[in-house]
């Protein structure tokens, strides 16, 4: 039999493209149909910012973040212990998926995709126990600080992790750190406590992070959208959380780490699927 085919979201006709309130919905009722049986989904990325920030879209639409698709997928966090359900369960919510793929990916992702696009987002992705890119993003027992997203913590991890970050990306983070108090906890706030304990043992994704804070006050000057009080907001917390980072005291890993710097490669290297 032949292998069934599918169109990546940027090849998809616009005529025929999902809108946007399509992917909003879709996201809130897979989560709550995972939910009902006894399986857990948080959504990432941009459509996280949508449901975490309503009020902050209008904003995030004319920072020009967004194209004209909008949305190209839904990223989802979820347990390793759900693996083998959660294949069902998509399938069983009319979506499918390349064998070739699973085999490759599917211990720590599953990608499914639909061609029925008046009722159905063209691709999903599930990222399972942690995100592993250029830095590790550990979602461990913390996939129920939110009942429809990822923590706001771990959403600028996402963000932080990057080494050849984009304009995209320190967007989003700009957003975060403009719309998310810092605080000592995750509920509803940037947990600076976990953050700087997370970073004093891993000096390469310190590094990174911190170098990526500096590059987020850098680039909003090239964002017409953000008014001087809103670009002062984002570097205050962007600040807050350097200071806040720089004062936990490191451990010997991290120190012994920090003597080699950057004459060793101190990221992986990162392959994309497609």
């Amino acid at each position: 039999m032949a292998e069934r085919r599918f169109r990546l979201p940027k090849d998809i006709p616009l005529d025929v493209y999902p809108p946007p309130e399509l992917y909003l919905a879709a996201a809130r009722r897979l989560i709550d149909e995972a939910q009902r049986q006894g399986l857990l989904l948080r959504v990432m990325g941009p459509i996280a910012l949508h449901l975490y920030f309503p009020g902050f879209v209008d904003l995030y639409r004319r920072m020009e973040r967004l194209g004209e698709r909008v949305f190209t997928d839904i990223d989802f966090a979820a347990y390793g212990k759900h693996r083998g359900k959660l294949v069902a369960f998509f399938q069983h919510q009319g979506y499918d998926y390349n064998p070739r793929l699973m085999m490759l990916y599917g211990q720590e992702r599953h990608i499914y995709f639909s061609d029925h696009y008046a009722d159905h987002v063209p691709m999903i992705d599930v990222f399972y126990d942690r995100l592993a890119m250029n830095h590790t993003v550990d979602y461990r027992g913390r996939l129920d600080i939110h009942p429809y997203c990822v923590s706001l913590t771990d959403l600028l991890l996402q963000k932080l992790q990057i080494v050849q970050i984009n304009d995209k990306d320190l967007k989003d983070a700009m957003l975060l750190l403009l719309a998310a108090p810092v605080g000592v906890a995750d509920q509803e706030q940037i947990n600076t406590r976990y953050l700087g304990h997370l970073l004093a043992d891993d000096w390469g994704f310190y590094h990174t992070a911190t170098t990526n804070l500096g590059k987020v006050k850098a680039a909003m000057a090239g964002v017409a959208a953000l008014g001087p009080e809103q670009r002062a907001a984002i570097a205050q917390q962007a600040d807050q959380l350097l200071r806040a980072l720089e004062d936990v005291p490191k451990t010997r890993r991290w120190q012994g780490r920090a003597k080699v710097g950057t004459k060793r490669v101190w990221y992986n290297e990162v392959a994309d699927w497609n």
